[in-house]
């Protein structure tokens, strides 16, 4: 839990540090047993004082330098603490929380009662509003208080639990499934009818937890959960159905379409210009798509944003071929069904530049080929397609552009990979060659 609320302070600090306005978001903490005793500062206190300040870091640059980053300013609570539950017992406490609520921070008032689950952060202990933290009513009994005052007395024993479901849109909640813990001692659990499971009485330590399922399901691969004695891990499910609608997105010659969004949407939301889409994909270089884990049911799919890559200035097409739901084609897909050759064929491409572009290593010497180069537009209208190529055996790509739009180019390992290296910008026009882009040794690449 502190590993996770660490990394969420950090996003949301370089979030705010750059001027960027999010809401916060988070998974929010896991049931009250799996609280660690004794892995952090836990207390009961009342704020005495609440003050503002300025909060900087100093972040470490590529050259090895360092720079001062301001971002939003923090509070500095004061506790007088009633009662510790975890870490050092004292009678005062002092806890750091972000001032704004874009940053997960706590909204603590002076004079007023809480339960505090803290964490490390560069020598301060830390709270946010994805913790624990409760703002504590008189007379009204706090479920974690309850539990940790009973902990000491409580049998020896852990417990996995949770359940197995189906998304909301499958038509059904869940499926027969078996669950295997593997570590201090192997335990095998079938699902009740509602998809839950619990195995109790279990030693302490280190488990894999794996649900198997019936032919045409998949899941998430095997979870490690770490249970301390008298104290709880929850591990959910979520199931989908091993549904596939394939296809492939091409011009009047046969030319692959690369690049292209694609949406699955049930007919209904699609008919009643409900935003809700079912999954999008985006094609490939040589114009395939594929939608995986599909559910059972009727579904439209369409190219969305056509216009940027076609003279149509249609904002849609459905398959096959037409502008309006209702003239698209259903696709009933059953369970675990696939659907294939669901193929477009686009008309009147708008003419694109091959422009050049040469990868190199911090040698000189030309990258390997496969890998794959993006090209994002800047200041673009909604829609407009990013481009992507592939290395060839001389580290050269080519990558097709619109004239007179503006890119960034950046190069990865492939997909599944972040952006690496040094990217480069540029106006296109005809004839022009990118230039070179300088990526730093493969491995880096992979990070």
């Amino acid at each position: 839990m502190r590993v996770v609320i660490k990394l969420l302070f950090l996003i949301s600090f370089f979030q705010l540090a750059l001027g960027v306005g999010h809401a916060c978001s988070c998974g929010g903490p896991g049931p009250v047993c799996s609280i660690q005793l004794g892995t952090s500062s836990i207390f009961r206190g009342t704020v005495i004082e609440r003050t503002l300040i300025e909060n900087v870091q100093m972040m470490k640059q590529p050259d090895g330098t360092s720079r001062r980053v301001v971002g939003n300013k923090k509070f500095v609570v004061r506790f007088a603490v009633q009662e510790t539950f975890s870490g050092e017992a004292n009678s005062e406490a002092v806890v750091y929380t972000a001032q704004q609520s874009a940053a997960c921070g706590f909204p603590f008032a002076v004079g007023r009662e809480y339960v505090v689950f803290t964490y490390q952060h560069e020598g301060e202990l830390w709270t946010s509003h994805c913790t624990r933290t409760t703002l504590l009513e008189p007379g009204v009994e706090n479920a974690a208080v309850v539990w940790m005052r009973n902990w000491s007395k409580a049998p020896s024993g852990s417990e996995i639990f949770g359940s197995v479901l189906l998304p909301p849109d499958s038509g059904r909640t869940t499926v027969p499934a078996t669950v295997r813990l593997d570590g201090p001692e192997r335990r095998d659990v079938v699902t009740d009818e509602e998809g839950k499971y619990s195995v109790k009485h279990l030693r302490a330590g280190e488990y894999t937890v794996s649900a198997q399922l019936p032919d045409g399901f998949a899941t998430q691969p095997p979870f490690k959960a770490i249970v301390a004695d008298k104290g709880c891990a929850g591990v959910n499910w979520w199931v989908t159905y091993e549904g596939h609608v394939r296809g492939r997105v091409s011009d009047v010659d046969g030319r692959p379409v690369a690049d292209q969004r694609l949406e699955l949407k049930r007919p209904k939301d699609a008919s009643a210009g409900f935003p809700r889409v079912s999954d999008s994909v985006t094609t490939l270089l040589d114009g395939s798509y594929e939608f995986k884990h599909v559910s059972p049911g009727e579904y439209v799919v369409a190219i969305r944003g056509a216009g940027a890559l076609t003279e149509e200035g249609a904002s849609t097409i459905y398959y096959p071929h037409s502008n309006t739901v209702e003239e698209a084609q259903i696709i009933k897909l059953g369970a675990s069904a696939t659907a294939d050759q669901v193929n477009f064929v686009l008309a009147r491409l708008r003419t694109t530049v091959p422009v050049v572009v040469r990868v190199v290593m911090p040698d000189g010497s030309a990258a390997p080929a496969g890998l794959e180069l993006f090209a994002f537009p800047n200041n673009s209208k909604p829609g407009e397609p990013s481009r992507s190529a592939i290395t060839d055996s001389t580290g050269v790509a080519t990558l097709p552009l619109f004239a007179g739009k503006d890119y960034s180019i950046s190069v990865a390992l492939d997909r599944n990979h972040p952006m690496c290296g040094n990217g480069l910008r540029m106006v296109v026009s005809e004839g022009m060659e990118a230039g070179v882009l300088s990526i730093p040794n493969l491995e880096a690449c992979r990070r």
